[in-house]
């Protein structure tokens, strides 16, 4: 279904109206129509429910953060390219300041706005990575995606009360989170490349016995710590560099 472009930015802002100056609760689509002036029918065509106008702020904020992207920083090392990232989705959601500090407040009180926000932050995690050209795939993967999304949060958590032009404050918190995090699969990939050798050194032959086991050389040896599978082909990329 195609949206309309003019009904659709009239029934947003007047959800944002209504969150910042009545609260979430508040909130009601029929309400919200019936103050755009928008017919009932087509409001639910383009919000289905409130929770509809959440996803759409989300989605505002990416198409923010991918118009501020620079495709020039692909020569940067990873972890800049993706504080780069991050901070550019930071600055897109200035613009929604007010309303993103209202529904934090309000996702406290109510569970089911937490985790539909906690869904959204998830897929961004993911276009965090990818944005920033950093491989999303595997076990080692989803460690940096985790990593990317903890650093984003602990960085959020200081710009809900930093009000400076800069976002000074922000910012330093992001770059010592991304340093924390990169250590971190630094050392989780020390660890991939050591297992395996762990493995087989700690193998011990076999033994025989019973009366029915003597002269038996069929016995194998058995691992005691077995080598599993290999991350990621048998190396872990570590987390941005």
């Amino acid at each position: 279904m195609e949206h309309n472009p003019e009904i659709r930015q009239r029934l947003f802002e007047e959800f944002s109206q209504t969150v910042m100056t009545q609260g979430w609760r508040a909130v009601s689509c029929a309400e919200i129509a019936t103050k755009a002036e928008v017919d009932i029918k087509l409001a639910f065509l383009e919000y289905r429910d409130r929770y509809a106008y959440v996803t759409d702020l989300v989605r505002r904020i990416d198409e923010t953060m991918l118009e501020s992207y620079d495709p020039d920083m692909g020569d940067e090392p990873a972890r800049e390219r993706l504080f780069d990232v991050i901070m550019a989705r930071f600055d897109a959601m200035q613009g929604h300041r007010d309303l993103i500090l209202e529904l934090n407040k309000a996702a406290r009180r109510d569970p089911m706005l937490g985790l539909h926000l906690l869904a959204l932050s998830r897929l961004t995690g993911e276009w965090f990575l990818d944005i920033s050209r950093i491989s999303p795939a595997g076990l080692s993967g989803m460690a940096r995606s985790k990593g990317a999304l903890l650093a984003y949060a602990r960085a959020f958590s200081v710009w809900i009360g930093d009000d400076s032009s800069d976002l000074a404050k922000t910012m330093a918190t992001l770059d010592k989170f991304l340093k924390k995090g990169e250590k971190a699969l630094h050392r989780a990939e020390k660890i991939a490349c050591v297992l395996p050798r762990m493995g087989k050194r700690c193998r011990k032959p076999g033994r025989r016995s019973g009366a029915g086991s003597r002269g038996d050389d069929t016995a194998k040896d058995e691992p005691i710590v077995s080598e599993g599978p290999s991350v990621d082909g048998g190396s872990m990329a570590p987390m941005p560099s």
